[in-house]
């Protein structure tokens, strides 16, 4: 809508400005993307490669100390808005991909954000320099897409042994050896599938404790009266039996069946797991411990959502080859027979964990239920989903290692345990995915597959230039980084063979796979996919509507 000259002139004489066109068109609208596109992209490109700079973030409490960060997902999450309005699109655009690719993969994010920005900048040179059609080359992109992915899964192996993670991890944790160290010897330990905790402390250095069988947060006893080590006040079972149930004992008479069976099955020490219990029943259970009668210990169900908690008892009935007494089904336990419990081989609780080792349930059966959570965790969407079914996926491998990470300032504390985590979750998808030479090399030599495409069109052509110049970014940032001139390192990588890439930290060319400088082949999946959709959507955009911001009132 047009503006309303007396409006305008009223506005004017109010000191205030008069309203602009809500409406962008070309060519202002790839100005405008690209410049907030080029805001976000530039801020955290010092972040990639073994040498990265590191991100200062002012707090919004000037008397804290300011966020240093190296991850390039958390700091685009800082910047909420851009100016001039229009380039705030842009920035919102690839704000969003790198949310999207630390959700999804965990690490990779700067990888994509450069490729991402490396497609839309030439994409908008040959759209606006050479009349190509936007659609076209959009088509072209995915096409040459899927030509690097299926070369990148031809050249990726296995990544296997404690020594190899080691050097992967070495990547990964920045330099920091001590780390990478640890992170070879923790995933040789447990695995893929392994429940690792990265917790911060107040010590120095790096310390593990690796914990048998799994256990659950927010559970533990009921009451301190059952603690039967009063020094580390824990409550240990040895070849204990488990009722699983997520119940509000009230009446000591609920349990009375339960006892006596037990009882007259010769069954010793008993695990009553349940929402809470009254006073009265925790009395019972205790005098019937202090006679020796049955020796039991009561343990809450662990909390969460509700969702969180029926899964919990599921994986421990599964573990322990249980039956689960639902409060929505059962309001006693009349039915209960001795085949019903769960075993291990030890059961044991503190005031706010509750773990099992040993779990005797039917393998077959465990199996099949981590099967099942593999293919939930392969769909899930969200961060948190995805690491809710993860730590699942890990207590059923029966393995869990708690890493912590300790500096002298808490800046340095947090930043190092960001660290940590990215690791273990970059570690984790190269052994469950595969590797591929890392530090861009992999994508310097798929740029042959692209450029071998069949071309039906000229915009086709063009396409395949694009991200073949795309494909040489992430290698152009690392090299830069590291103080090197990218355009000497790219023709070297270029003229080595298959295999060879940029060892930034030593400034020479070497065999990627020896030096152990790899890449998760899941992650560059991720990021290439993530890129090329984000950029040609924004290369496809033409128009930018804005909403109207309120206008003040203009009564005297």
């Amino acid at each position: 809508m047009e503006n309303l000259p007396g409006i305008s002139r009223a506005m004017t004489k109010r000191g205030l400005q008069p309203w602009k066109p809500a409406v962008t068109l070309q060519p202002r609208t790839y100005q405008d993307i690209l410049h907030g596109t080029n805001l976000i992209a530039n801020a955290i490109r010092p972040t990639l490669g073994p040498l990265p700079r590191l991100v200062v973030l002012e707090r919004l409490k000037r008397t804290e100390a300011p966020e240093f960060l190296d991850d390039g997902a958390t700091i685009a999450r800082r910047i909420i808005q851009v100016e001039p309005r229009g380039s705030d699109i842009g920035a919102m655009l690839i704000r969003h991909a790198l949310w999207q690719m630390h959700q999804e993969a965990g690490d990779g994010a700067t990888t994509m954000a450069v490729l991402y920005q490396a497609i839309l900048r030439e994409g908008i040179r040959y759209v606006t320099q050479f009349d190509c059609n936007a659609m076209l080359l959009r088509a072209g992109l995915e096409k040459g897409l899927s030509a690097v992915l299926d070369c990148l899964r031809r050249e990726a192996g296995p990544l296997t042994g404690k020594l190899n993670i080691e050097k992967i991890a070495g990547g990964m944790c920045q330099g920091d050896l001590e780390m990478a160290k640890m992170m070879g010897e923790i995933f040789d330990m447990v695995g893929p599938d392994g429940m690792i905790v990265v917790e911060g402390w107040n010590k120095l250095g790096l310390e593990r404790e690796y914990i048998e069988g799994t256990y659950w947060k927010l559970s533990g006893w009921l009451s301190r009266l059952f603690v039967t080590d009063k020094a580390d006040k824990r409550a240990v079972f040895d070849g204990a039996a488990l009722l699983i149930s997520d119940m509000d004992i009230k009446d000591p008479h609920q349990l009375v069946p339960v006892l006596e069976r037990c009882v007259k099955a010769g069954i010793k020490k008993l695990v009553i797991i349940a929402r809470s219990m009254s006073d009265a029943v925790i009395g019972l259970l205790v005098n019937n411990n202090q006679a020796k009668t049955i020796e039991t210990l009561a343990v809450r169900t662990p909390k969460g959502m509700e969702i969180g908690r029926v899964t919990s008892i599921e994986d421990l009935a599964v573990l322990t080859g249980g039956r689960i007494f639902y409060a929505a089904a059962y309001t006693s336990f009349d039915a209960f027979q001795v085949t019903d419990l769960g075993h291990a081989r030890r059961a044991w609780a503190t005031e706010s964990l509750f773990g099992v080792y040993g779990g005797k349930g039917d393998p077959r059966q465990i199996r099949k239920h981590i099967a099942a959570v593999r293919g939930m965790l392969s769909s899930a969407e969200g961060e948190h989903d995805k690491g809710e079914l993860q730590a699942r996926l890990g207590r059923l491998h029966g393995g869990t290692v708690i890493l912590r990470v300790g500096a002298i300032h808490e800046t340095e504390r947090e930043a190092r345990k960001a660290i940590a985590e990215r690791a273990v979750t970059g570690i984790r998808h190269a052994l469950l995915g595969g590797v591929v030479p890392g530090g861009g090399s992999a994508l310097i030599h798929a740029q042959a597959a692209v450029m071998g495409l069949p071309v039906e069109h000229d915009d086709d052509a063009m396409a395949y230039k694009i991200l073949a110049r795309a494909l040489e970014e992430p290698m152009r940032a690392i090299a830069r980084n590291a103080g090197y001139v990218p355009d000497v390192i790219v023709e070297k990588v270029k003229a080595a063979p298959d295999g060879c890439g940029f060892d930034a930290i030593t400034g020479r060319i070497v065999e990627m796979r020896q030096t152990g400088i790899l890449d998760a082949l899941i992650v560059l999946e991720k990021a290439l996919q993530i890129a090329v959709s984000g950029a040609a959507m924004a290369l496809t955009t033409d128009v930018i509507v804005h909403h109207r911001k309120p206008v003040e009132s203009l009564e005297p």
